[in-house]
């Protein structure tokens, strides 16, 4: 079950299903459009909280009929988070869906209910890539939660991202580390860092994965010469299925070139984020998405559940 694509994803989440899903806020139309056509696909099956009573109203207005699943009145969002988050801790459904929710609500939730469990581990965020010219999903982690990783929080970032990518049946993903190094900075976070990552990796602490040779995306697209005559010249095999970010800051504004992509700029591309590291996945779509996006969103939730 390799998941090349995103429409892969849509394709085999409906043979994997039904999942339940924790749904935050789930009191906004587009959303409940989303569960609606994913039960219809086999999907999930949701529990629904949120304002109830705005709830039940959208889901009659688009006819939805939720009378065979839970729906559970919270008004307050970082209430709604929690029992969100509860949900899953308790095995009552499998994974999270954000809703109509700012995400540092949720985000709390996970980092809170990961302590209390004494999960110790980063939280992070995967931004899942689709770009049109290539074979496979692209990730760049962390793309939203850990501002300044260290060392021991990028082995984990790795570690999860890893683990996320071989539920996506990625046998050994290739991972890629990013680095500032210019010569005369090596003394550089990202470049020390690296260096260490490289040291474990060699003692085994990295199991599952193959780490890829270079430090910056010239590295992995130029070759080992660094330069190419034309286009056609890009060895795709040599580009990482992950790439590890140096900080919050890159990770972020390098996953949101989609947002440039509507402007044909970068025509096609695509991106989903999954939150890991908690001990439960949750799945992040942008509060602006219309149902359609939601649905892979859920796609990527039953999958990596």
């Amino acid at each position: 079950m390799l998941i090349r694509s995103f429409e892969e994803a849509d394709e085999i989440a409906g043979r994997v299903g039904p999942k339940k899903v924790s749904v935050v806020k789930a009191d906004n139309r587009e959303f409940l459009l989303a569960l609606k056509e994913a039960y219809e696909r086999g999907y999930a099956e949701p529990v629904l909280i949120g304002d109830e009573r705005k709830i039940r109203e959208l889901a009659e207005e688009i006819s939805f009929d939720i009378t065979k699943f839970a729906v559970i009145d919270v008004r307050d969002p970082q209430e709604s988070a929690d029992k969100g988050v509860q949900l899953v801790e308790s095995g009552e459904t499998h994974f999270i869906l954000r809703g109509y929710i700012d995400g540092p609500y949720l985000y709390r939730s996970l980092i809170w209910a990961a302590s209390k469990r004494g999960f110790r581990r980063c939280v992070s965020g995967v931004a899942l890539m689709q770009f049109p010219v290539l074979p496979k999903l692209i990730a760049v982690t962390d793309a939203g939660l850990t501002v300044a990783p260290d060392f021991r929080a990028k082995m984990e970032i790795i570690e999860d991202a890893v683990d996320l990518f071989s539920r996506f049946g990625y046998e050994s993903p290739q991972v890629g580390l990013i680095a500032a190094r210019r010569g005369l900075n090596d003394d550089l976070g990202s470049v020390s860092d690296a260096v260490r990552i490289r040291e474990a990796y060699e003692k085994g602490e990295l199991p599952g994965c193959r780490l890829m040779e270079g430090l910056s995306l010239a590295d992995f697209l130029l070759g080992g010469e660094g330069f190419l005559d034309r286009f056609e010249e890009i060895d795709y095999s040599r580009i990482p299925d992950i790439l590890i970010a140096p900080n919050l800051e890159y990770g972020n504004i390098a996953c949101k070139i989609d947002n440039i992509a509507a402007n044909d700029f970068f025509s096609g591309i695509r991106r989903h984020v999954i939150i890991v590291g908690g001990g439960m996945p949750a799945v992040i779509p942008s509060r602006s998405d219309s149902h359609e996006t939601i649905i892979t969103d859920i796609a990527l939730g039953v999958l990596s559940s």
